[in-house]
This record gives C-alpha cells, structure tokens and sequence, in this order.
C-alpha cells in the first residue's frame, strides 16, 4: 500500500475566525489513509491545539510573511522583500525535510508558499477566500502570480471566482459544514440565553460578527431596527462579537447611534461569546447587513444549520449560499428600508419562519456537506499531483 501523501497547509493566522474552522473541519475529516496533513501558521494561538487536536503537525513559524492592510500602511512595508525572500527559503526547507507532495495555501493573503513549491519542485494549490477589489491597482498583478504559481485555484464562492479575468485554473468549491457540529439542546440553549440578556420571548433579530461599519454594515442593521421597533415595539436584536484592535471608534459610533434612535433598551451588545451556538438557538431572524461583499459568509452557514431564517445582503457569497425564499431573503446593501420590511414579514408571517427553518438545514446537507466538499478537495489534490507526477 502506497504510503500517504504529505500535505502541507500555510494558514496567515492562529486566531478563529471562518477560514480558521474551515481548516480545523477539514483536518477532522481529511482521509489520513491517502494523506498527511502538516500546518504552518505565523503564531502560537487559539487555533493550534484544534489542528493538534484533529491530529495534525502544526508547526509554527513567526516569519511566515502575510500580507495585512496594517503592513501596507507602515514602514515595515520595506522589509517586505526581505521576509519574503527568508519566509520562501524556510518553507522550501520544510517541503523537502518532510516528503511534501503537495502545498495547500489556505487563504489568498500569504504569497510565500506558491514560490517555494515551485522552487522545491512540489504542486501547489491556492485557496482564495479573500475579497481583493478593493485594492484594484495591485490586483491584476497578484492574480497573474496566484496564476502563475498555482496547478489549482479554489475560490469559495462564485463572487471570489469572478475575480479572475483568466479562470482556466479557478474552481468553485464552498466551504463544507456537518450538521452534528450544530446538534445541541436549541431549547436549553435558547432559554438560556434570553435569561442571561433578560431578552423574554420578544421577536429577536441577531448579527454575529466583526464590528466594523460599512464593511460588515451593523450601521444598516441599527437603522433597521429602528423602522423595525416603530410597528414591533417589542422586538429586540442583539449585536455579537467585538472589533480589531485599533477600531475601537467603530463600536462607539455603533452605541451613539443607537442612542441616537433611542434603541438602548431594545439593542444588546454581547462581546464575543465563546459558543455562537447560543445565540442561534435563541434568534428568530439572522441578519448578515455586509455592506461589502463577504467572500462566503461562515455565520450565514452556521445560521443556517441551527435552523435560522437569514437576510443577508445580495453581494458576495451571500448569493450562494441563500436560497431566496425558501432559507431566508437577500436584499440590497446598505438599505435600511429594504432590511425592515424582511424583517417584518417574518415577524408577522410565522409560518413562513417555520418553513424556512426546517429548509436551512436540509440545505446544508444536500449542497454544503461537508464531507462531499471534502471528498471534492481530495480529488483535486489527487488530480494536481497524478498530472505533476505524469510531468
């Protein structure tokens, strides 16, 4: 019997966030018969005992060079050639000391792993998970390099593929999700819950998420609020999650806006919360306002398998992932009106909430499972390296 493939994986973080737990499910489901997972990440964090614990070598490599919007605006930006040059020399040692077949870039911000492949004659395979239109000038140039340095493209969504003028070597692959990850106690959960918030039985509308105004667009879901409390005094919405470092002004124009509405008494900001399964268990409706395109949303996913009706904003991959009318509704970015009147409907339609419900799950499994997404990615990975090895 053949021994398994060496698979080495670079992720460009060891915080938890979409790509984090993609990555995590992933390495619990990879068949370890046919493969060998290796990972490099750039810290020691959150994420590393989860790789450990789903039994793959994590190594971790502080000089791992990846590209964040905080490098691009500070003098470090000058050493970049030099901690790129050093980071390809250390994954070229590392793919040959370990008897790698394939290299695995996992998100589109860390451009080391693709030249190192080539340099130690190895294929390479690149996960794009990133929405880049916002840097339009440095686009074209880094898509001709992920091209260049790549057998295979992955793109999340179709959103993310379209971003390729040349797509011969794109594929759209969505992330994958196993509904037994989302099997708890809903009603203990959910009780437990609006107890804690002292939330009762109202209507209850959530987002979990980044703060980050505009881009992640909690602004729109406020003003929505805000038409939505004027008919249903007795809504209320909770806002989930925290902002970066250095973005502390984000949540304060947040809370003076919701002083603003008069909305204090009826919008609760939770911070992060260790399980988001507890806030799902508890919503009625979950909200993704995303006033920028999220390349493919792992909260709407997550909403979704928990059995949530969704709105989400009709860009990005949002648009994959929302069966309009049958799992919950899309609607226009940074559009307040159009964000309340949804809302509305399923308040007042109770049924339709139940249908959408019991459809977000059956979803999940017929078009995002994740062991078919799985099963997909392994017959990439075997199609990369039977045609370089034919080579």
């Amino acid at each position: 019997m053949a021994s398994p493939h060496g698979i080495l994986y670079v992720h460009n973080s060891a915080d938890l966030y979409g790509a984090s737990r993609s990555l995590v499910r992933l390495m619990k489901t990879l068949p370890r018969d046919r493969f060998n997972p290796f990972v490099v990440l750039p810290s020691d964090g959150p994420l590393k005992p989860l790789l450990e614990a789903a039994d793959a070598q994590v190594i971790v490599h502080p000089g791992l060079t990846v590209i964040e919007r905080a490098l691009l605006k500070s003098w470090r930006l000058l050493l970049l050639p030099f901690r790129f040059a050093a980071s390809v020399a250390f994954l070229r040692r590392l793919i040959r000391r370990e008897g790698i077949t394939l290299v695995h870039t996992n998100t589109g911000v860390i451009p080391s792993p693709a030249l190192a492949s080539a340099l130690a004659g190895v294929p390479h395979v690149w996960h794009i998970r990133d929405w880049f239109q916002e840097f339009r000038g440095f686009w074209p140039i880094y898509a001709r390099y992920i091209g260049r340095f790549s057998q295979r493209i992955i793109a999340v969504s179709e959103a993310i593929a379209a971003q390729f003028a040349d797509r011969r070597k794109v594929t759209v692959l969505h992330n994958g999700f196993d509904l037994a990850e989302f099997t708890v106690p809903k009603a203990d959960h959910a009780r437990a819950f609006r107890e804690r918030w002292k939330l009762g039985d109202a209507f209850l509308v959530g987002c979990v998420g980044r703060i980050k105004l505009v881009r992640k667009g909690q602004e729109v879901l406020v003003r929505a609020m805000a038409r939505v409390c004027q008919e249903v005094p007795e809504a209320r919405c909770v806002i989930v999650g925290t902002v970066f470092p250095g973005n502390e002004e984000h949540l304060e124009e947040l809370k003076h806006l919701v002083a603003e509405l008069k909305l204090k008494d009826r919008i609760v900001f939770t911070g992060e919360l260790a399980d988001p399964r507890t806030v799902y268990a508890a919503l009625d409706v979950f909200v993704l306002p995303s006033a920028q395109p999220e390349p493919f949303g792992g909260v709407v996913m997550e909403a979704m398998a928990m059995g949530v009706p969704v709105i989400a904003t009709a860009i990005g991959g949002s648009v994959d992932q929302v069966a309009v009318g049958e799992t919950g509704f899309l609607v226009p970015p940074a559009d307040p009106a159009a964000l309340a009147e949804r809302l509305l409907e399923l308040f007042r339609d109770r049924g339709l909430r139940l249908r959408m419900s019991a459809a977000g799950p059956r979803r999940i499994q017929e078009h995002f499972a994740l062991a078919d997404k799985v099963t997909a990615l392994t017959r990439i990975y075997e199609g990369v390296i039977d045609a370089h090895a034919a080579r």
